[in-house]
């Protein structure tokens, strides 16, 4: 019987690990590291100004707060990164099933951006930031959620 193949992201607003399980008993395998500090250059687009709006009678024009911070441009553009090298790895390697671990409002950028051949496979998902954890500690802090 062929093993379940198990891909595991664990992720931060900085950084991301991706491991590999190749059935119960096995581990995990680290396979990518990731960091923001190394997003292309180009892929952040920074406003320079706030936003102009005009009034609904007259000329009258007035500024716009901006609704994102540097640090949300830098969150979004890191989990655009990390969903594209999780969907390039699951495309070219085969996995069955999916399961990633985030600080909570990376797991929400990332939950957004998920393709949904992935997301379909999705076995769960925890707001936790386990990224410091080694593979051994990984297996324990996820066995109450799967074997590994």
């Amino acid at each position: 019987m062929k093993p379940v193949v198990t891909l595991v992201l664990l992720a931060n607003d900085a950084h991301a690990r991706l491991f590999e399980n190749h059935g119960v008993g096995k581990g995990l395998t680290e396979v990518d590291v990731m960091a923001k500090a190394v997003l292309p250059d180009g892929e952040i687009h920074y406003s320079d100004r706030p936003a102009r709006s005009a009034s609904a009678d007259g000329t009258g024009r007035h500024g716009v707060e901006p609704r994102t911070s540097e640090h949300d441009q830098m969150l979004s553009a890191f989990a655009d990164n990390v969903v594209a090298e999780v969907g390039a790895r699951w495309n070219a390697q085969g996995y069955d099933r999916f399961v990633m671990a985030a600080s909570p409002r990376m797991l929400g950028a990332l939950r957004e951006r998920m393709p949904r051949a992935i997301a379909d496979n999705l076995a769960f998902d925890l707001d936790k930031d386990y990224l410091k954890s080694t593979p051994q500690e990984l297996v324990a802090q996820l066995a109450d959620h799967i074997a590994f």
